[in-house]
């Protein structure tokens, strides 16, 4: 367990810098683009990121949780994903012109092409990846991306400068993905396997298919408003509701990025050693919304002067959307380890049975609710699509992993207590200094004075298990640094 710790240690360090550097990317950008030129490239990076999903067919959640992993499984892995990657990339190519038609924007086709560039890379990112989390590196792999990160910014920034318009995102992306594939390979190069094999893929294919499906109809929650109000409305409305979108999302980022990366190696090593995955599944749903739901339900009273501190004020309009998608992240976030656990037990066509049940309604409910209200419709959608996703998970926890319902409801609810008292203390700071009127960087300084310390209170005053394990991962901290 201390291994697992330090892992997320490693993870979380890592991943707060390049969510840092993230967010001044953001704050930089959103200042040098206009809406309509952020939107438009969302329209072609939405398409693109659904397609990503397939790219490496589940090879590296099949590298992780393999057993004995040989050199000849890991050949099959490069061999599976260079055949499913570069299909896709060359997919991308040859549908680039009748996409740009399709959105009615000429200058997408560039775009495409340039995007398409990444899944030719991809095997030498995604295999390598896998090795090291399979081997908890977490630190190794920080680097990786934090140098790919920064190098992403600097090249998108200059190129801006240079009057690229949108097309500079294109091409920082592009040297993002160069750069990750260089590190990895030499971060990785203790294993000489690069050749790739085309023979005994089915097992691996058997495990990305399902999972790769259900990684498409899941990441679409996140893509499919761009394309929807891409087609139906009008590329500024995209960049507004992306923002709002995309504001919650850094959130949610922010707190699940250094656990996420850790969590498929450690419920693997949990079900290896005949451990009980209830217990690790609820322990970890406890730790998550003790931090996720208190961020989120600040988020959605305080969205006005976040956003116009990260975006600027041009960016208004997506503060009301950014309040109410955070409701639905509120939702999704009680299950947010169900994906990992189901492939850790071998039943990724139940993980992808249930993203098929929920997309529907979700690709319904935001269609409906643009052509009724607007852009609020939309994130309205969001809310109902994430009420039936939290029912619906909780029916396949119940089925496949025996988890009992009422007890995982009992284990959240001092969660739900440390929430309601930060959102008592939001709505407190929101009254006696008034977002509207008050400069979105003094707001700031006093959310982050003055709610964490109420955070904390309110965990140790309803025993949350997260007051302990904080404790816990003090002492490990302060022990490597002496």
């Amino acid at each position: 367990m201390a291994n697992v710790r330090l892992s997320i240690i490693y993870s979380s360090i890592g991943r707060y810098l390049l969510m840092g550097i993230g967010l001044v990317s953001s704050m930089v950008i959103a200042r040098l683009l206009s809406p309509e030129e952020i939107g438009t490239f969302a329209i072609a990076s939405s398409v693109v990121m659904i397609m990503a999903e397939f790219r490496v067919l589940g090879a590296n959640s099949y590298i992780i949780r393999e057993k004995a992993l040989t050199s000849e499984k890991i050949r099959s892995s490069y061999g599976l994903t260079i055949l499913i990657s570069w299909s896709m990339g060359f997919l991308i190519i040859f549908s680039s012109y009748p996409l740009s038609i399709y959105f009615d924007i000429k200058g997408l086709f560039l775009v495409f092409l340039l995007l398409s560039v990444g899944f030719f890379m991809a095997p030498y990112i995604s295999i390598p990846h896998a090795l090291l989390s399979r081997e908890f590196k977490f630190g190794v792999m920080a680097k990786v991306y934090i140098c790919a990160a920064l190098t992403q910014f600097i090249v998108t920034v200059i190129l801006i400068y240079l009057g690229f318009s949108y097309f500079s995102l294109a091409y920082g992306m592009l040297a993002s993905v160069a750069i990750r594939a260089v590190m990895f390979l030499y971060a990785s190069r203790d294993i000489k396997v690069y050749a790739p094999s085309f023979k005994n893929m089915r097992p691996i294919a058997k495990v990305g298919i399902y999972t790769s499906l259900g990684n498409v109809l899941r990441r679409t929650q996140q893509t499919a408003p761009d394309m929807v109000i891409g087609k139906m409305g009008s590329p500024t409305e995209v960049g507004l509701f992306s923002r709002g979108l995309g504001f919650v999302v850094f959130l949610q980022d922010l707190v699940i990025s250094g656990i996420n990366p850790v969590a498929a190696p450690y419920l693997a090593d949990i079900n290896n050693r005949g451990e009980s995955l209830v217990q690790a599944y609820t322990n970890a749903s406890q730790l998550i919304t003790g931090v996720l739901w208190p961020v989120l339900i600040v988020a959605s009273v305080a969205s006005l002067p976040a956003v116009r501190l990260m975006f600027g004020e041009q960016w208004d309009f997506s503060a009301p959307l950014a309040s109410v998608v955070a409701l639905w992240a509120i939702f999704r976030s009680a299950h947010v380890f169900l994906p990992q656990t189901l492939i850790t037990l071998g039943f990724e066509s139940a993980m992808f049975s249930k993203e098929l049940i929920v997309f529907p309604v979700f690709l319904t409910a935001i269609i409906v609710g643009y052509n009724s209200y607007g852009l609020q419709g939309v994130s309205y959608g969001f809310i109902l699509a994430g009420t039936i996703d939290f029912l619906v998970s909780y029916a396949y926890l119940k089925r496949y992993l025996g988890l009992p319902i009422l007890e995982h409801v009992m284990a959240l609810i001092p969660s739900a207590l440390t929430a309601s008292v930060c959102w008592l203390a939001i709505q407190g700071i929101s009254y006696i200094w008034p977002f509207q009127m008050t400069s979105p960087f003094v707001s700031f300084l006093q959310i982050l004075g003055i709610l964490p310390l109420v955070w904390m209170l309110a965990l140790y005053l309803f025993k949350h298990p997260l007051s302990d394990e904080l404790i816990k991962l003090f002492g490990i901290f302060k022990g490597k640094i002496s």
